[in-house]
């Protein structure tokens, strides 16, 4: 938790006129009535206004308005991680809870557990007033620094990691270190790999020049923002193997995250009666170890020499189709067809 971070007082101006530019110490609040002659910095500032709402009118009406405006005033304290776990099963205390006899505080699920290792666990009283704290500690989400704003319950935190977008994930080109949250790390692609970018549409063709290998192509799901990558790498004397990838830290194992299929398929668009197409569920990486070679990924799309050098000398298309699907839906997906080749 962050440092106490709380104002005492008001600034007072030394009396002394040989100290008039500087700041004195407060000495007491007999009456909580300070006395500003001027200001001289922007906490000073910040102090006047706090004095207005405390003193500024005698309508009661008018102070709790202008404070319910404001918000309720929060602050941040540092207190023992120990404070909220449970004493049986060490995770974060969840409401409703319960105490023993002992002064115990343990989560509902483990008041049975608890009895067993503590003499004075025999018998428990609910503690409506932690449950009050618990349900109430925040803090900053752990991937601040990646750009996530969002302040989560203690209890929740783990749920909220798991699941974050802001989560950071690695650059994939070797030799390259930098590490940020997936929106973040489209900005890193086109400026420092100069890889091309292109937003999609869930459930709809989006048509791609056939990446040669080691090439990469980033695409950017025009409804959530989810980061994809599609990679091609050397497969066989002259073939290539694309295939796609969902950019997130959390993998598609966090409960309620989305979950996608994809369709990848190439052709020449004057020859149609050769073809080659791939289906599958879309893998998550944090593209921690890089992209793997195409012998050690999962499903990927093989594209035939007689594709890429079409007689024709068209060059051929790389056709891409995302669908996302719920995370209930998952249970339900088809198995992934192999790769084949319709001639």
């Amino acid at each position: 938790m962050a440092e106490l971070q709380t104002k005492r007082g008001s600034q007072l101006e030394n009396a002394d006129e040989g100290h008039s530019g500087k700041k004195a110490r407060a000495r007491g609040m007999t009456n909580g009535v300070v006395k500003q002659e001027h200001q001289e910095t922007e906490g000073e500032e910040e102090d006047q206004e706090e004095g207005e709402v405390r003193q500024g009118t005698s309508d009661p009406g008018a102070a709790l308005v202008a404070t319910e405006a404001m918000g309720e005033p929060q602050i941040s304290l540092r207190l023992g991680i120990t404070l909220f776990h449970c004493r049986a099963c060490l995770r974060p205390l969840k409401p409703p809870t319960f105490k023993c006899d002992a002064d115990h505080v343990v989560c509902f699920a483990c008041r049975t557990v608890h009895g067993q290792s503590c003499p004075a666990g025999a018998a428990y009283v609910a503690c409506p007033e932690v449950d009050a704290f618990v349900r109430d500690a925040k803090q900053p989400c752990a991937f601040e620094e990646f750009g996530c704003n969002s302040v989560v319950v203690y209890h929740s935190a783990a749920d909220h990691h798991r699941a974050c977008p802001w989560a950071p994930c690695s650059c994939p080109s070797p030799g390259c270190d930098f590490l940020s949250s997936p929106a973040r790390l489209l900005d890193h692609f086109a400026a420092a790999h100069a890889w091309p970018i292109a937003e999609v549409s869930y459930g709809r063709p989006h048509a791609l020049a056939v990446p040669p290998p080691g090439g990469r192509h980033a695409l950017v799901g025009e409804e959530d923002r989810r980061v994809f990558l599609v990679s091609a790498s050397a497969v066989g004397a002259a073939a290539v193997a694309v295939s796609l990838v969902c950019v997130r830290a959390n993998g598609g194992a966090a409960e309620g995250v989305p979950q996608y299929r994809c369709k990848l398929w190439a052709e020449v668009a004057s020859n149609k009666d050769n073809m080659t197409m791939m289906m599958s569920k879309v893998a998550s990486s944090n593209l921690a170890g890089g992209l793997p070679a195409a012998g050690e990924q999962g499903m990927f799309l093989a594209v035939p020499v007689d594709i890429l050098h079409d007689v024709s000398g068209e060059a051929p298309l790389l056709m891409v189709r995302i669908d996302r699907i719920s995370a209930a839906a998952k249970a339900g997906t088809p198995p992934a067809r192999n790769t084949r080749r319709l001639q």
